[in-house]
């Protein structure tokens, strides 16, 4: 066991450094002529060993790999929670789902969204000039009130929630006579290779048909229902494209926030087992399989819609954010990500400490629903040719609550003095100064419940340290021998303490004094003092269902086939 050393003189370094790097740091934001383009690329239950420049050995993601090369990793970048709807949330106000009062997860028949008195990051930039879009997964309420153009975004083409929570269709990739299966490499989005068969369509239910929404300033409709996920990813890109085209020729700055449905399984008839999908210029084009063919296919986007940035002559003006939502949803095998060294070793082998797993026993799933580092520390980078130095790294700790204030920040942006924002505009100063994060203590609330919020802190990080006081496996449980057993909470008094800065994998727990564990104590109870818990109460039903409009008779399956259907426009 290793012994404690306090991390308070490093703390009061940090608060110096950061002290002495303000006046300059601000300094460079006045030389900004023009406000920045900002582009966030936020990929579905991707793990941080999932990509070429995380280690992975067969991955093919060298678009990403270049642009991660060129800007500044960041290996600390922590989600603010280990499921969907929560970490979108965090992302888009600054602050903690449960000050929010957001569940972990909302599905497609719920009646609520992100409260409407909520402050979006797309609100923010809009007054200060931006012109707004919201691409790919929202997943923050699916009735017309929550859909992003209502939440501050001039234009949205995407799902209203995951791919598995309605149903979807794969057209047919089917090879044209005499040719050969395409390797991955140069532009895929226009294949000489593959034509399109329209196949036939997916069983529809249980749930409902997945509705693909697309939204202007004057406009919102269903495009179509249920939605092609082999055409998705290029008509997103389609959609892009034109948007920021149009924004530059204009020359106005804008704000691109994609969020990919990729690498999110699907539903289960969609390539089982794997329930992943790509389009068809993807298809076997890696050697990880189908869930490689998806990942290969974000790369592309990522890779052309950068390209396009530096054909627009606009690349050294624009902030490029990339980072995951959480980490990996275990339980779905070769359809699931990796999470790669963070993989919560002590849950596996509980020989260090027998009373670490409980009556549980030992577990594999530390990934997307656990807060061991496999759920929530995701691949990142920040890239920004000319004020972001290439070819750096930093393991500062980041949050995604963190992009709200430091976009705030960086574009000069007043925000309400009554707006209480738990993340950071440190991740200003990592990326621009290779300064030091303002986090002392990052807590991690969850609920394995998954649609219920979450009023407990799980973990925190607190300077190197990962201090654990309930932990639990991941989505599905992922107990040995069973897969699916539901997963039991672990509470640890006193707490479980890694120092994940040398213990990644967070396999050998310190031997901390009552001292140490009393002042950790002391930091969560004063974080908890602060805090503000709510909740929204949601009712779920297929009346508030998208089903070619608002509404479905239900109870059990809504079945519909549309195109170009209007929704209400607020």
């Amino acid at each position: 066991m290793r012994s404690f050393i306090t991390c308070n003189q490093g703390l009061v370094l940090q608060v110096l450094f950061y002290i002495m790097q303000s006046r300059h740091l601000h300094a460079v934001e006045a030389d900004v002529r023009t406000l920045p383009n900002i582009v966030i690329l936020f990929v579905d239950d991707l793990g941080y060993g999932d990509l070429g420049f995380t280690g992975h050995p067969t991955t093919k993601t060298p678009n990403l790999d270049i642009m991660a090369r060129e800007g500044m990793r960041l290996t600390s970048w922590y989600s603010a929670y280990p499921v969907c709807t929560s970490s979108r949330t965090a992302l888009m106000t600054g602050r903690q789902p449960p000050r929010v009062g957001m569940p972990g997860v909302i599905n497609s028949l719920s009646s609520h969204g992100l409260p409407l008195q909520e402050t979006t990051v797309a609100n923010v930039l809009k007054k200060q000039g931006y012109t707004t879009l919201a691409l790919g997964k929202w997943h923050l309420g699916q009735l017309p009130e929550y859909l992003p153009r209502e939440r501050g975004f001039d234009a949205f083409l995407g799902l209203p929630f995951s791919v598995d929570d309605g149903d979807g269709f794969i057209s047919t990739c089917k090879e044209r006579p005499g040719t050969e299966n395409p390797f991955y490499g140069g532009d895929r989005s226009q294949s000489q290779n593959y034509d399109m068969e329209h196949d036939e369509r997916s069983r529809l239910g249980p749930s409902l048909p997945l509705p693909l929404i697309r939204q202007t300033h004057n406009s919102s409709e269903i495009v179509e229902q249920p939605t092609d996920l082999r055409k998705l990813n290029s008509r997103l890109y389609t959609f892009a494209d034109k948007f920021i085209k149009n924004a530059t020729s204009h020359g106005i700055p804008f704000f691109a926030y994609v969020a990919f449905g990729h690498v999110h399984t699907a539903t289960p008839d969609i390539n089982p087992p794997s329930k992943q999908y790509s389009g068809c210029a993807f298809v076997n084009s890696t050697r990880r399989g189908y869930f490689g063919d998806a990942l290969a296919e974000v790369d592309w986007f990522a890779g052309k819609m950068y390209t396009q940035l530096q054909q627009e002559g606009i690349e050294k003006n624009t902030l490029v954010l990339f980072a995951s939502d959480n980490g990996p949803s275990l339980r779905w095998g070769l359809g699931a990500g990796s999470t790669g060294i963070f993989t919560g070793r002590l849950a596996s082998d509980c020989s260090t400490k027998p009373s670490a797993c409980g009556s549980n026993g030992p577990y594999w799933d530390t990934g997307k629903g656990s807060t061991w580092e496999g759920g929530i520390r995701m691949p990142a980078f920040a890239l920004w040719p000319g004020t972001i130095k290439g070819g750096t790294t930093s393991s500062e700790v980041v949050s995604t609550l963190d992009i709200f204030p430091s976009l705030a920040r960086l574009t000069n942006a007043s925000l309400p003095s009554t707006l209480l924002l738990d993340g950071k505009p440190s991740l200003l100063d990592i990326v621009l100064q290779q300064g030091a994060t303002q986090h002392t203590f990052l807590p991690f609330y969850n609920e394995p419940a998954i649609a219920n919020v979450s009023t407990r802190i799980f973990a925190a990080r607190i300077g190197r340290y990962k201090v654990h006081w309930i932990t639990s496996p991941g989505l599905g449980g992922g107990i040995f021998p069973s897969i699916l057993r539901p997963p039991e909470e672990l509470y640890h008094s006193p707490p479980l303490v890694f120092d994940v800065d040398a213990d990644p994998s967070e396999s050998t727990p310190m031997n901390v004094s009552k001292a140490t564990a009393a002042y950790f104590e002391e930091m969560k109870t004063e974080y908890e003092a602060h805090m503000t818990l709510n909740a929204i109460s949601p009712e779920f039903g297929f009346e508030w269902a998208l089903c070619c409009g608002v509404g479905c008779r239900g109870p059990v399956t809504c079945t519909c086939d549309c195109t170009s259907v209007p929704l209400p426009l607020l």
